[in-house]
């Protein structure tokens, strides 16, 4: 795999924020099953605002929780305080990172889309835990693997 401990930490991130959204997903459905909702509504909802329908949707979340890993993995990578050298750290940070894309990101959709603001949060809090503590795991995991040792881009490094 890649040796540039950067490099690695942002794949890390790409992958966890996509396999982080796929779980958020199913998280998401199973609430709209329980409810009695169609398990499409939310991914409709998001392509509407786009002028498209369920696939754009799908394709627009997926693209946002891959974006969102990687600024996630950026952030702990660049940032002392914030190094990611345990799984258990990376879950801590993880669910912190899924609980500030609550008001981040459903507060300025429900407005944009025009839902009631505690309905949207009501039904996606734990979804974006989820994302948050998937997102960790696979970035803590996979850094800690390197032995959570950071060192600055020198070709050593590389």
């Amino acid at each position: 795999m890649v040796k540039n401990t950067f490099t690695r930490g942002i794949v890390l991130g790409i992958i966890g924020g996509s396999v982080g959204m796929i779980a958020m997903d199913l998280v998401m459905v199973a609430e709209f099953l329980i409810k009695g909702l169609p398990i499409y509504t939310y991914l409709e909802l998001i392509g509407s605002v786009l002028g498209g329908g369920v696939a754009l949707g799908a394709i627009l979340h997926l693209l946002v929780g891959s974006l969102l890993g990687l600024i996630f993995s950026a952030v702990v990578l660049k940032v002392d305080a914030l190094r990611i050298n345990t799984v258990r750290k990376g879950v801590g940070l993880g669910f912190l990172a899924g609980a500030v894309t609550i008001p981040l990101g459903c507060l300025p959709f429900a407005i944009i889309a025009g839902v009631p603001v505690a309905t949207l949060v009501s039904f996606s809090t734990i979804p974006h835990l989820v994302w948050g503590i998937v997102l960790g795991v696979i970035v803590g995991y996979g850094l800690r693997a390197q032995g959570g040792k950071y060192r600055k881009n020198t070709s050593q490094n590389l």
